[in-house]
């Protein structure tokens, strides 16, 4: 495998059988590449968005916290939450997060290829999935990022 990138036709991406010989074959695989690269930066927006949607749900319990005095007297009113491994919602982020592990992973070796044209899918697909669905983003640091 060549370690500099070319601008051929002839592709082996992924697995054997992704083996690109023909023009037509490498633009249809550019086209689902870009797409690919789209719906990664997608699934990212729709975790947060899911993450979002759940934090406003989570169940708070209000405990009271005494004084260090001798009046024992409540000094405050704290709320703490309640979190739950076994829950629905932290089962369907763990699922999208091995979703977009792997997806994120796929990509990084398509980009090894080192085929010009499916590196510029990749970056131009990222890029028009961050046009889509990261205009509404809420945070500046995305913690659910992968290969970046």
């Amino acid at each position: 495998m060549q370690m500099y990138f070319t601008a051929g036709v002839e592709v082996t991406i992924l697995f054997r059988q992704w083996h690109v010989t023909t023009v037509g074959g490498l633009i249809g695989s550019v086209i689902g590449i870009f797409i690919l690269a789209m719906l990664y930066e997608g699934l990212k927006f729709f975790r947060e968005h899911l993450y979002r949607r759940n934090a406003s749900t989570i169940q708070y319990a209000t405990v009271a916290v005494t004084g260090q005095s001798n009046n024992s007297g409540v000094t405050e009113i704290q709320k703490v939450t309640r979190n739950k491994m076994m829950s629905v919602p932290h089962l369907i982020q763990t699922l999208l997060h091995v979703v977009q592990f792997v997806i994120s992973y796929f990509l990084m070796l398509m980009f090894m290829t080192y085929n010009m044209w499916v590196c510029i899918a990749i970056a131009l697909g990222a890029g028009a999935g961050f046009f889509l669905f990261g205009w509404k983003k809420a945070t500046v640091v995305d913690v659910t990022e992968h290969c970046h």
